[in-house]
């Protein structure tokens, strides 16, 4: 059953690198989960365990993501105007985000984001591939990477949003 379900999806999401994508996971997403699991020892939670987040693809290909720390960093003064050096630093340090571009390669069960603009500037113009698994209304991305000798795997979990 599950595998029928899953050849169904590869077979809707359609060609590969197409950018304007007409799959499933088109739509606006709420993060639900964001943690690092290094290949042993406890899960890291860089924006807290309860960040907040939204994911979106739209359906001519565009994507944005964004997450932010919570508790989120407070600017005491409340001016836009009047934020310390310090607050700055805590104010990126608890935000994440960049836009651009996406293609599904639906027969790996990859999406790749073609990043155009990112906030901290490390993805700026680079292809990022993103493993995905799709439940129902739950996306899963996937992501590993080498850190100090680590091996990580990022679990980025999003619930689909309906109104």
């Amino acid at each position: 059953m599950v595998g029928l379900a899953i050849v169904s999806m590869l077979a809707w999401l359609g060609p590969a690198q197409s950018l304007s994508p007409p799959g499933p996971i088109v739509g606006s997403w709420r993060l639900v989960r964001y943690e690092d699991r290094p290949g042993s020892g406890p899960a890291a939670f860089p924006f807290g365990k309860n960040p907040k987040g939204l994911l979106i693809y739209g359906p001519a290909g565009e994507m944005s993501i964004q997450i932010m720390k919570q508790p989120h960093p407070k600017v005491a003064s409340g001016d836009e105007e009047k934020v310390t050096p310090l607050e700055k630093q805590s104010l990126f340090d608890a935000y994440m985000a960049y836009f651009g571009t996406y293609s599904v390669e639906a027969a790996r069960g990859v999406v790749i984001h073609h990043v155009e603009g990112d906030l901290w500037s490390v993805f700026d113009g680079k292809d990022e591939e993103r493993p995905f698994e799709l439940s129902g209304d739950r996306l899963t991305i996937k992501t590993r990477w080498q850190s100090g000798g680590r091996d990580w795997t990022g679990i980025r979990e999003f619930e689909r949003i309906r109104r």
